[in-house]
């Protein structure tokens, strides 16, 4: 497998914000001052943030981008579905961790904003070319996407969270959990959209499931807590959809592809 040199000054860049973003990552987990808060294990807490282990999916990712920094000298297939979009996505997640980290959760929130939107860029693009024609593309390509875009969706809700109804020191109110519920719901139906859109999407869907679990290991308040489950589980259930619709397909000749 030849080394493609063309676009090499995005190749270079995304190394560069590669290495930034889990540097950053490692940093404010692992160092920094008393004051400084970690993404893992947030001081900025909500009645939808889920247990500190939840966060550990950027590991995952992170292995996955690292891949795909590595994969891109050998196709040209990555320049051409993510172009200069994984620059913008990894600056304005540093922005973002940088904000987070330092209390600036308004101004974080923004910042996670325009980090969603690059990310999506190149999401619905691979959504939109042919299928993934080797495994190396699957897994360096398709598959960080996909749970990179379900993530920082979730992140997206947890910052706006707490910013509008943070932990109270004697307990939620009725408001609070009824809003809880309701933003636990959202995000649960976000699920339709990663199984049913285009070629179906299950790594997508199944963030969605880690995450709700996640809150229903942190959370303690009954309806928020049973609540997480329930549609933690709903939503584990309907990402088997794809498989089960291949199996029929299968059956009468037909397949679906289970990663878009």
């Amino acid at each position: 497998m030849a080394i493609e040199f063309s676009h090499w000054q995005s190749k270079m860049a995304n190394i560069l914000v590669y290495v930034t973003l889990v540097s950053g990552n490692l940093y404010s987990t692992f160092g920094g001052d008393q004051d400084q808060d970690s993404p893992y294990d947030s001081k900025h807490k909500s009645y939808i943030t889920p247990a500190s282990f939840t966060f550990y999916i950027w590991t995952l990712i992170h292995f996955l981008l690292g891949g795909m920094v590595v994969y891109q000298w050998f196709t040209d297939k990555i320049y051409q579905a993510v172009g200069w979009h994984f620059v913008m996505a990894s600056v304005f997640n540093a922005i973002w961790l940088a904000l987070w980290s330092s209390g600036q959760t308004f101004l974080a929130l923004f910042a996670l904003f325009f980090a969603t939107g690059a990310v999506s860029f190149i999401y619905y693009r691979l959504k939109d070319q042919d299928n993934a024609e080797t495994l190396s593309e699957v897994i360096f390509l398709h598959l960080p996407f996909s749970l990179y875009h379900a993530w920082i969706f979730v992140l997206l809700i947890i910052n706006l969270f707490a910013i509008i109804s943070p932990i109270r020191d004697n307990g939620p109110s009725a408001f609070q959990v009824v809003l809880s519920i309701a933003g636990l719901a959202f995000i649960a139906s976000t699920v339709i959209g990663y199984i049913e859109y285009k070629q179906g999407d299950v790594a997508g869907a199944l963030v969605l499931a880690w995450y709700l679990f996640g809150v229903f290991d942190q959370q303690e308040q009954d309806a928020i807590h049973w609540t997480a489950l329930g549609l933690g589980i709903a939503v584990a259930a309907y990402t088997l959809k794809p498989f089960v619709f291949r199996l029929v397909g299968r059956q009468t000749g037909e397949t679906t592809p289970l990663l878009g």
